[in-house]
């Protein structure tokens, strides 16, 4: 919605991803109760959601279509590249330090130069010189230009 507000007329391609299935099967239906959408402006709401009769909130088709949804497990499956953002928040608190090493290894060969990993307030990535980020803001980490 945010991309599409910002950057009108522009493609996107926004991968989303899990290990569970069931949470994709819910992703891919994009219907959300008012409180799972407590954080989403009234504007918003109105724009990109319609309510249905039991209460839920449908997104929009258009705004859903522009979604890929797959199936990926971070510690076995291969990753894509090309990234310009990874957002990977509340996922790696229960990984060893060496799995989560590994994992923002492979998140920095996926970004492209400049691209920006985010990740969530508890999992703040303290060697991440070691991997070859530099830090942009809190929780922000980019891979750098060169």
């Amino acid at each position: 919605m945010i991309l599409k507000e910002m950057t009108p007329g522009k493609q996107h391609r926004i991968l989303a991803t899990d290990l569970d299935i069931e949470i994709i099967a819910k992703a891919k239906k994009g219907v959300y109760t008012d409180n799972e959408l407590k954080c989403v402006e009234g504007p918003r709401l109105s724009k990109y959601f319609t309510k249905g009769s039991d209460g839920t909130f449908a997104v929009h088709e258009d705004i859903k279509n522009l979604i890929e949804f797959k199936r990926h497990n971070l510690l076995k499956d291969s990753f894509e590249t090309g990234f310009d953002l990874i957002l990977c928040r509340n996922v790696v608190i229960y990984f060893t330090e060496e799995a989560k090493f590994e994992l923002y290894t492979n998140f920095f060969r996926a970004l492209k130069p400049g691209g920006i990993l985010f990740v969530g307030a508890t999992e703040a990535i303290l060697n991440f010189r070691k991997i070859g980020y530099t830090s942009y803001q809190p929780f922000f980490y980019q891979r750098p230009l060169t």
